[in-house]
């Protein structure tokens, strides 16, 4: 490969730089109008002008950017690379002018090589001083001195800054709001985004996280107001961070002034500065961006990041400082929780700027909060489609939205995931979505491991009721009590929180923190309600749940009402109710259910021998996703197979669920605790393999974070002693019995399954007093 020494170049329409990857439009009137290409796009236009016309296959392309991917992820990452290049030349893959392709082969730069300038300058031409007369030596004597006197002073002030600054990964850099000194009140939030986006791109930097920015000021005793210069040295120096980044917007005749300052968390000291003028107003976005890239060389961002992670702002987020305005207020809104208002102002957003990439994120986000998943993953794909405008940062958090919330390929989610890791390992919302697609994909541990470490990272009301719920789910109940007393002592408190210690105060069968939990606060929240109705049924009291049941009706949230249906309906096919579980399926039919709920239906009716219905529900959900994961290897399988099991024929169901092994405890929002290996050991029941059977059951009883606080917790012991049962194991068989009837021991004594198990035991006695 040849390789060509930096300087410009002239091809078509356009010259480029070899040094910077700034591209310039040769008729453009204003000489200043240059792009900057994203790194991998200037790559591979480099790689095509060094070749002069030649054919630059695709194995040379990924031997140069992308040796480390696997084929899937090179062939996706460089038709997308391919497609920014044409965007950015107007080029057309029909109609091309710049880049040919050539099928199975590669690509081909079409214009002629015009070399404007080579890198290797040639030094100045030696002045002789003999030809100069006497004044003019001794002037130009004069200057050089002071030009060396200038040039050492600048050097003596760079070491000072070099040593004084140093930035560690591990040092955080708090970021003020933008001072707006101008008359104009949309500035007053409108940058404040932009600015974000434009430091949190790269990993040189690491801004103090939000969570821990609000609970500092509530420390602090501030009111939640704009975080000034002033307040936010006071967070600097609370959180021993290493310095704020200040920047102000002010009137300067018909333009702006822009200016922006590293400052001293103690002392105030300017460390670094930089600032523009600025003519128009739809230039104060991409003047920002490029003030600010000014800046972050000052603080020493070395120059191959700086190109890297510069996506142009007024492309990564909006020229438009109306569409940013009604970006901040909405997400405000739905920051503060409330998903229904702030959509209208986003969407106004994406009115005003169709291009504005990460807006239809937030909008997607919103929808997810209402519920309203067919409009989340409609606005995720619409994200998704503008990814190369976004920040190499956004644009990854982006591929990880679209596979894990609008196609389901979680396997595609997790690489999206550590390549993002790899290039902002600290980064705190990478790690939260990597635990959440570990838990998605069953590997509970390692989710927990994750969410511990975030916690670590940033720690937050958030955090560490995320790395409490993780460790529950992995069953490390200790690591979740210290998570929860780290909260206790923070004095925080949530309804998230509130119901963790339920739930761990139940699994730990404590009675009296139990108690605490539910009558912290009264009324009872509406999830406490269901969490109740969820441990009543789990201890065999069906009458009293379905009660609790009728109460959760009354609830503002349809969300709520529906999982309460549907997690009873379930409840009662398992303890024998086939009727009662017919009455509530019908009720839960004829609401609005989401994906996942529906699919916890098509289980309820497969369970109550409705299998007709059952089948339908898994046809249409395979139809409408047939990429998802959990979908295809989770929900699909295991409602077919209980559907086998109806039908008498174990082995199908058997066979049905062979795939699903891997994913066994994956935590899916539709219906969880370890379901998959629960039919299949009922399914190895059936056809007489105790042993297998056996293996099954006690996945759920070695669960208890997962499978603890549903029946079906207590019924795999029942199931174990059933299966100890046919191994002709009749002592172990006699103690699973005992230990599911103490858990049952107040149980409804009509409930079908309660009798037969209390006939099954009497009959384990018998035969145990005839062996003695």
């Amino acid at each position: 490969m040849y390789t060509l020494p930096p300087g410009r170049v002239r091809f078509g329409a356009f010259e480029l730089d070899l040094s910077t990857g700034e591209l310039r439009p040769i008729e453009a009137a204003d000489p200043n109008n240059k792009v900057l290409l994203r790194e991998q796009v200037f790559q591979v236009l480099r790689m095509l002008v060094e070749r002069e016309g030649q054919i630059v296959t695709r194995d040379e392309i990924k031997s140069r950017l992308w040796v480390n991917h696997s084929v899937d992820d090179f062939d996706q990452s460089i038709n997308a690379t391919i497609k920014a290049l044409r965007r950015a030349l107007g080029d057309s893959a029909d109609d091309p002018r710049y880049i040919e392709t050539l099928a199975r082969r590669g690509y081909r730069l079409m214009p002629a090589i015009e070399y404007l300038e080579r890198a290797s300058r040639t030094a100045p031409e030696e002045v002789t001083t003999e030809a100069l007369p006497t004044r003019g030596r001794w002037r130009c004597v004069l200057a050089t001195g002071a030009l060396l006197a200038a040039g050492a002073l600048s050097v003596w002030r760079f070491e000072i800054y070099r040593h004084r600054i140093t930035l560690s990964p591990t040092d955080t850099i708090v970021l003020a709001d933008v001072d707006n000194r101008t008359s104009d009140p949309v500035f007053d939030d409108a940058l404040n985004t932009a600015l974000h986006h434009e430091m949190d791109q790269t990993p040189y930097f690491n801004l103090l996280g939000s969570g821990k920015t609000h609970a500092t000021m509530v420390q602090l005793k501030l009111p939640p107001t704009r975080i000034t210069a002033e307040i936010a040295r006071q967070i600097c120096s609370k959180t021993n961070s290493k310095m704020v980044i200040a920047d102000s917007l002010a009137d300067a005749g018909n333009g702006y002034r822009l200016e922006m300052r590293a400052l001293d968390c103690g002392s105030g000291a300017t460390l670094v500065e930089e600032g523009t003028d600025i003519g128009v107003r739809n230039q104060i976005v991409h003047e920002l961006g490029a003030t600010a890239a000014r800046l972050r060389r000052k603080l020493g961002e070395p120059n191959e990041s700086l190109v890297r992670f510069n996506q142009p702002l007024e492309i990564a987020t909006s020229a438009s400082p109306e569409a940013l305005q009604e970006s901040t207020e909405g997400w405000k809104l739905f920051l503060a929780g409330n998903p229904q208002a702030a959509l209208p102002l986003l969407q106004r957003g994406v009115e005003l700027d169709p291009d504005f990439a990460i807006l239809y994120e937030e909008i997607g986000d919103a929808n997810a909060a209402l519920t309203r998943y067919d409009l989340m993953a409609t606005e995720m794909m619409r994200a998704y489609q503008l990814r190369d405008r976004m920040t190499e940062k956004d644009r990854l958090n982006t591929d990880y939205l679209y596979y894990s919330h609008a196609t389901g390929e979680l396997d595609k989610a997790y690489s999206a995931l550590l390549r993002a890791l790899e290039i902002f390992p600290r980064d705190a919302v990478f790690h939260n979505n990597l635990a959440h697609t570990l838990l998605a994909l069953g590997q509970l541990t390692r989710a927990a491991d994750v969410e511990d470490e975030t916690a670590r990272l940033q720690p937050s009301p958030l955090h560490f009721s995320s790395a409490a719920g993780a460790n529950l789910n992995a069953s490390r109940f200790k690591e979740a009590e210290s998570w929860l007393a780290l909260a206790e002592a923070a004095k925080i408190d949530s309804l998230n929180l509130r119901i963790l210690r339920s739930r761990l105060a139940f699994i730990q069968g404590n009675r009296a923190g139990l108690d605490q939990a539910f009558n912290r606060e009264a009324p009872v929240p509406d999830p406490v309600v269901i969490l109740r109705e969820r441990y009543e049924a789990l201890q065999g009291h069906l009458g009293s749940s379905d009660r609790q049941l009728q109460a959760s009706k009354l609830s503002s949230d349809p969300g709520t009402i529906s999982r309460a249906l549907l997690l009873s309906a379930l409840q009662n096919a398992e303890a024998g109710k086939a009727i009662q579980a017919h009455n509530i399926e019908d009720q839960a039919f004829q609401r609005k259910l989401t994906q996942g709920q529906r699919m916890t239906l098509a289980l309820s009716f497969a369970r109550s021998g409705r299998t007709d219905e059952a089948n339908r529900i898994a046809d249409e959900v395979s139809q409408e996703a047939p990429l998802d994961t959990i979908v295809r290897k989770y929900l699909v399988p295991t409602v077919r197979a209980a559907v086998k099991l109806q039908e008498r024929d174990p082995e199908a169901a058997i066979d049905l669920l062979r795939e699903t092994v891997q994913y066994d405890l994956a935590y899916t929002q539709s219906f969880d605790y370890l379901y998959p290996a629960y039919i299949r050991g009922l399914a190895y029941l059936e056809s007489g393999d105790g042993r297998s059977a056996a293996r099954e059951f006690q996945k759920l009883i070695d669960n208890p974070g997962l499978c603890g606080e549903f029946i079906t917790g207590a019924l795999a012991r029942l199931q174990l002693g059933r299966a100890q049962r046919l191994m002709g194991d009749t002592a172990s068989a006699r103690e699973s019995y005992e230990e599911f009837l103490s858990i049952w021991k107040d149980a409804d004594p009509d409930l079908p399954l309660y009798r037969q198990a209390k006939a099954e035991y009497a009959q384990l006695k018998n035969i145990g007093n005839q062996t003695q």
